[in-house]
């Protein structure tokens, strides 16, 4: 029998996938603001259960996906939709996520909570 172990790294790269499915929704207008709201608190409460070195250094991927997670979390509903260079920054990070070959989107400070 083996035992899985989901490492920070493991975690941010499964997660990453399903951020940016979500926040390409949310630009799409498919899914209410509200409902990403939800699914950011449910990454949080399961990021809170993992067993982590807060003293790691953060990878380039690893700080677009908070960057990204923090930008949809405290922005408003208004300033996704009418935020121009916001709306490209967004688009970037997601770029990024989906292929992290990419050069990383200039900005990007994310940190882990």
């Amino acid at each position: 029998m083996s035992i899985y172990i989901l490492t920070p790294e493991l975690f941010i790269k499964q997660k990453a996938q399903q951020l940016v499915y979500i926040v390409n929704q949310l630009m799409e207008q498919a899914i209410p603001f509200s409902e990403v709201h939800i699914i950011i608190w449910d990454i949080l409460e399961e990021w809170s259960r993992l067993d982590k070195d807060d003293t790691d250094t953060l990878s380039d991927f690893e700080r677009v996906f908070w960057h990204l997670f923090y930008t949809i979390q405290f922005e408003t509903e208004g300033d996704l939709a009418n935020n121009k260079h916001l709306r490209l920054s967004i688009n970037k990070c997601c770029q990024y996520l989906k292929n992290p070959k990419l050069t990383i989107p200039q900005g990007c400070v994310g940190v882990r909570p």
